[in-house]
């Protein structure tokens, strides 16, 4: 559940913020070395290192996919050998699943979009807690 960071975030820092979810952290990294300030708030530190995670698990689970692709299209072509017409069902079904996933994934940093402009946290299950152990 959602809940409102503890200062009241700034209008620059939610832009920021946003900008972080859509560049996969970049926006933040310049954003630290442009304000030249030693510390940043906790609403920035939360949205930019969920930004820069959410972008690495999307790296990953893009390869992931790719690499499922690459070893499921010669086992499909075996099994149409075997079975007509099978192969090509199953590998398509995979790729279905494949695809949704990385879809319904590709929402999350939408999601944080939102919840950024919002001035609020956007809680990710399992990504949100590991930011927090990060953050202390």
């Amino acid at each position: 559940m959602p809940w409102r960071s503890q200062d009241k975030a700034t209008a620059l820092e939610r832009v920021v913020a946003v900008l972080c979810y859509l560049t996969a952290g970049l926006a933040g990294i310049v954003y630290i070395i442009l304000s030249r300030s030693s510390t940043q708030s906790d609403f920035f530190r939360f949205h930019f290192l969920q930004s820069i995670i959410l972008g690495i698990l999307a790296i990953l689970l893009s390869w992931c996919v790719g690499s499922l692709g690459f070893i499921t299209m010669p086992l499909a072509t075996m099994l149409t050998e075997a079975l007509p017409g099978t192969g090509a069902q199953i590998y398509n079904g995979l790729a279905f699943v494949a695809q949704a996933v990385l879809g319904a994934f590709a929402l999350l940093p939408f999601y944080g979009v939102i919840f950024a402009a919002l001035g609020k946290n956007a809680e990710i299950p399992f990504i949100s807690n590991v930011v927090r152990q990060q953050m202390r």
